[in-house]
């Protein structure tokens, strides 16, 4: 009730300033199973403190024996501090860093082992005494004052009995206990159904379901508390069912679909098929259900585990051996006459033996999935696959040939620059007993039509498939758009011709598709008009008066006006060669 002292005393600095003042600032306290006391605390200077681990006393085996009166300092006290000097004291710090404790925690358990966390490496030093360990969270200091953390042992006397059992236990199987125990001399195990054991690890077998307390006392003589009690419950559950998976499967060739089964002679309600042994994804589609169906299936190892309501499971697996499970040929072949047909397998396991026929027929990749062929009619191709298991497969497969060529199919155009708004007329041969496609469909009048029409308002790739049936080929055409020039070079006017007659550049006529209309008028060298012209189609043959004009430099003057509204003016000169 907190009026009485039992008793108390003090500790501290055995020499110099310290003496008679306080030196640490306590942290942690114990006393532990045999009544030893534990104390922790630091003594610093730091923020203008006044406290100093200096001048306290520590033992021989003392972890750290030296001190810059900024450490933390440890130390452990008979029972009621009885005697003159501690059991046991170290000074533990950096020789340059103010450790000390801001708010931080530190704990001792009954074992004496003290938990510290520590305000260290303060102005950015790396003194404090850690030692690398794997998974420490950091072995140096980066920044200042950093968080310290350190766990102490003071290796105490003391026979502490610790115990574990599975997670699952059966009636009527062996369960291993597990010792965790400290300093153990001796063992006695109780496990709550009145049988012991005085073995170290034993294992035990329930003979029926239950709760059950287990008890280990550990013993030992050289202890300071002699001896030490532990225990446990244990759940144990319902013995396994028995369970009988049917026998490992091998599978050779395509399969589409395997069912893997199990018997349980009526000791199991539940059920669980699953491709792993963690039973995360369910095979069969209910638990009551002791069948599952693959579809496809896989080579591997298939578990199943049987179990009833409050009793253990049994597990048992399937083994799936399958060779050439998912192979595959290809579908028959359609060609050109001049075209070589590909042929390739899928799905074929490494290492397997493959043999192609017709061999003479086979151009390349005989004794490989995939095959190059040239026959000059349809012809029916085996293949014969044996799997590196023994496992044989095998499939046929046929390669039709056209009477077409591919390079008969051919795709044109009247004009492949037009001007924006053009209608143009496509072509393709052959024409005959073939079905033909266009594309872009919406872009021509008739995409069935071997000679359809199309309105070009953009560059387009226009490509044709014809086909007979068994050869398929595609052809392209492409329609430039260009810009409109109401100017040279659109506009063009030679600026000499021979008219002799001869067949070869006879007439002189004004060049431009662009024109809407036009008016052109020629001039000889007196100004006298020798000849005009409205039309495109309307040019001089180099005669005046019904006769031919000497040869000479003449004048022309040409006005036009595009099909876009813009107008063209031009002033030349025409050299009339004879």
């Amino acid at each position: 009730d907190l009026s009485s002292v039992l008793w108390g005393s003090r500790f501290g600095a055995t020499s110099g300033p310290g003496m008679g003042r306080p030196n640490i600032s306590p942290t942690a306290f114990l006393v532990d199973f045999c009544d030893k006391i534990y104390i922790s605390g630091w003594g610093s200077s730091i923020q203008g403190g006044n406290l100093s681990t200096a001048g306290l006393p520590h033992t021989n085996d003392a972890y750290q024996t030296t001190t810059d009166g900024n450490d933390f300092y440890l130390v452990v006290f008979d029972i009621d501090m009885q005697g003159s000097a501690p059991l046991y004291a170290t000074f533990f710090g950096g020789t340059q860093s103010s450790e000390h404790v801001d708010g931080g925690t530190s704990r001792f358990d009954r074992r004496g082992r003290v938990y510290q966390a520590v305000c260290a490496g303060c102005g950015g030093h790396s003194d404090f005494p850690i030692e690398p360990v794997p998974g420490a969270w950091s072995a140096q200091n980066n920044s200042s004052c950093n968080l310290g953390v350190f766990k102490f042992d003071f290796d105490a006397p003391l026979v502490i009995a610790g115990l574990s059992a599975p997670d699952t236990l059966c009636a009527n199987a062996p369960v291993p206990f597990t010792d965790h125990s400290h300093l153990a001399a001796t063992y006695l195990w109780d496990f709550g159904d009145g049988n012991t054991s005085t073995e170290a690890e034993p294992t035990h077998s329930y003979a029926g379901p239950g709760t059950y307390t287990v008890t280990l006392t550990v013993a030992n003589d050289a202890a300071c508390n002699t001896q030490d009690i532990d225990s446990i419950q244990v759940i144990v559950l319902d013995e396994a069912p028995t369970l009988e998976p049917m026998a490992d499967i091998t599978l050779c060739g395509p399969t589409p679909s395997v069912e893997l089964t199990a018997n349980s002679n009526g000791t199991a309600d539940l059920f669980i098929w699953s491709s792993t042994p963690s039973f995360g994804t369910p095979l069969n589609p209910t638990p009551a259900d002791s069948t599952a169906i693959v579809q496809p299936p896989q080579a591997g190892t298939y578990y199943v585990q049987a179990s009833s309501p409050g009793s253990c499971p049994t597990v048992g697996q399937v083994q799936v051996v399958a060779s050439l499970l998912n192979a595959a040929a290809p579908d028959d072949a359609f060609i050109c006459a001049d075209v070589a047909a590909v042929l390739t397998l899928t799905g074929i396991d490494p290492g397997s033996t493959i043999v192609w026929s017709p061999a003479d027929l086979v151009d390349s990749g005989q004794g490989t999935t995939q095959i190059t062929t040239t026959p000059e009619q349809t012809t029916e191709f085996q293949v014969q696959v044996t799997g590196p298991t023994g496992c044989a497969w095998s499939a046929t497969m046929e390669v039709l040939v056209s009477s077409m060529n591919s390079t008969e199919v051919q795709a044109s155009v009247d004009q492949s620059m037009v001007l924006s708004g053009t209608l143009v007329q496509l072509s393709v041969v052959p024409t005959t007993n073939v079905d033909i496609s266009w594309s872009p469909a919406g872009a021509v009048s008739d995409p069935t039509s071997a000679n359809p029409t199309a309105f070009i308002t953009a560059t387009t790739t226009f490509t044709v498939t014809v086909s007979n049936g068994v050869c398929t080929q595609p052809a392209q055409v492409t329609v430039k758009v260009v810009e409109l020039q109401c100017d040279e070079p659109d506009i063009f006017v030679p600026n000499a011709f021979t008219p002799n007659g001869d067949g070869n550049n006879d007439v002189l006529f004004v060049r431009g598709r662009p024109i809407a209309s036009m008016e052109w008028k020629l001039f000889d060298r007196w100004g006298e008009l020798v000849f005009e012209s409205t039309s495109l189609s309307q040019g001089w043959d180099g005669t005046f008066g019904g006769k031919p004009v000497d040869p000479a430099v003449f004048v022309y003057w040409l006005k036009a006006e595009c099909i876009d509204g813009q107008q063209y003016l031009k002033k030349g000169n025409v050299t009339v060669i004879r």
